[in-house]
């Protein structure tokens, strides 16, 4: 599924983090923020669900109030965590053009191993 930030929002999913980033660079962020002055093209943001990312990465997620998010909470099928480059994410979120209309959200399925056939078997996916 490919969507604007904009509709994105507007089907009411939230855009959730990793706790603690690993790859956040200043260096990088600030780059890419002056890439982004001048770059007109579409820009595609990879996103995971987040009951996924739960199941597969053991570390911990939060929403867009600092909130921890686990697999018990009731809209955690409306979550969405941001994957890949997240100096990119907040370049954009830095230059206030993540409701753009050339910024888009794909979400991406997780393999990992033999984790997508654990997760079918435990009863988590349809």
């Amino acid at each position: 599924m490919m969507m604007t930030f904009n509709q994105l929002r507007e089907g009411g999913f939230i855009v959730c983090l990793p706790q603690h980033p690993k790859n956040i660079d200043n260096g990088v962020i600030n780059r890419l923020r002056g890439i982004l002055k001048c770059y007109r093209g579409n820009i595609v943001i990879h996103a995971h669900d987040a009951l996924c990312r739960l199941k597969s990465h053991k570390e911990s997620i939060v929403d867009d109030n600092g909130d921890i998010v686990t697999g018990l909470d009731c809209d955690i099928d409306r979550k969405l965590v941001i994957a890949g480059d997240i100096n990119l994410y907040f370049a954009l979120k830095d230059e206030g053009m993540l409701c753009n209309d050339n910024v888009f959200v794909e979400t991406c399925n997780i393999t990992v191993g033999n984790w997508q056939k654990q997760l079918k078997q435990s009863g988590y996916e349809e």
